[in-house]
């Protein structure tokens, strides 16, 4: 037992300073992604409404950026006897590229995921509250190991457990990713079938976070290689909790307390099913808990358009016949 608090102490450690040594360098990326949220979610648009103005509907447009110019609309043909379809690029759009053809939207979010993965992931791994909530599982998992809280937890449960078989397999089998990434696809299907955009982009959001968050447990399990109770080599952080608290966070964020609230609370006994069963020890499920928070939060918010923390909204005077964008900030 010692051997083992010794090993986990010394693995969390080295991610502790890891996230340290990457909070530093976020402060200095902070300032670059404001500027880039600027000129893709306020100079973009006025660009793309200027030009069209002048010009016939479908052009390609573009602006300037520190890597790359950004597309405004672009024009795609499915072969050569069909004319060509335009769409708006996934930087400022919200909703299916093509609304009256399903599959071929499939195929346009398909041939964007590498790159929306890749500005999600940017994103979280550059956003300093991210880095203090991986601080804050690595600090909470040496905390609750380290005072022996994890052993007295185990002596607790072990031998007297508190839940049903029934419970325990409600409680693992819909806490699991392989559950999750199922649900994220049949509410991408219903929200393009049933045109609701908000499903649509909640199910977008959701698959980018849970993929996010699957890499990070399983890099960190890998990395720290903690022995759970029961014997697995991969014990810190718990995936089933982590995965969990990513659904409730991103669905929390989408639908607000109703459903998020609940869903919380199934994470909870996610958590709490995975301690009972001595599949994972407290530390395991309180770290899970707070990293599955973190990037959910990260990825949720990097979806929605926002600008220096204010909302970024559609204007339009029907008086005046002015149209622009308008910053919005509820508190």
């Amino acid at each position: 037992m010692n051997r083992r608090k010794t090993m986990r102490t010394v693995s969390w450690a080295v991610v502790v300073i890891a996230a340290a040594t990457a909070l530093s360098q976020a402060a200095e990326d902070n300032m670059e992604k404001c500027l880039q949220a600027y000129r893709q979610q306020v100079l973009a648009p006025a660009a793309m409404t200027s030009r069209q103005r002048t010009d016939p509907p479908v052009q390609l447009a573009s602006i300037a950026s520190w890597d790359r110019p950004v597309p405004l609309l672009s024009v795609e043909a499915d072969d050569a006897s069909e004319p060509a379809q335009p769409y708006t690029t996934w930087q400022l759009r919200s909703g299916p590229a093509y609304p009256d053809r399903p599959w071929h939207s499939v195929g346009r979010d398909l041939k964007e995921l590498p790159s929306t993965l890749w500005d999600d992931t940017k994103t979280t791994f550059t956003n300093p509250k991210v880095l203090i909530g991986l601080l804050a599982a690595g600090a909470a998992g040496i905390a609750i190991n380290a005072t022996g809280v994890d052993d007295t937890v185990a002596d607790r449960t072990d031998g007297h457990r508190q839940l049903s078989t029934t419970q325990d397999g409600i409680g693992g089998f819909f806490g699991s990713p392989a559950v999750h990434f199922p649900l994220a696809a049949a509410m991408y299907a219903t929200g393009l079938l049933r045109e609701d955009t908000k499903l649509y982009e909640t199910s977008k959001t959701l698959m980018n976070a849970l993929i996010i968050n699957g890499l990070t447990t399983q890099t960190l399990k890998w990395a720290t290689r903690t022995e759970s109770p029961n014997g697995d080599e991969l014990g810190w952080p718990s995936g089933h909790t982590s995965s969990s608290f990513v659904v409730a966070t991103v669905m929390y964020e989408a639908y607000g307390p109703w459903i998020g609230v609940p869903l919380f609370a199934f994470a909870g006994f996610v958590g709490y099913e995975r301690i009972d069963a001595r599949n994972h020890d407290f530390s395991d499920v309180v770290s899970g808990a707070i990293i599955g928070i973190a990037i959910a939060h990260s990825v949720a918010n990097n979806h929605q358009a926002k600008l220096f923390g204010m909302d970024l909204l559609p204007f339009a005077d029907p008086a005046t016949g002015t149209i622009g964008l308008a910053l919005t900030k509820t508190w």
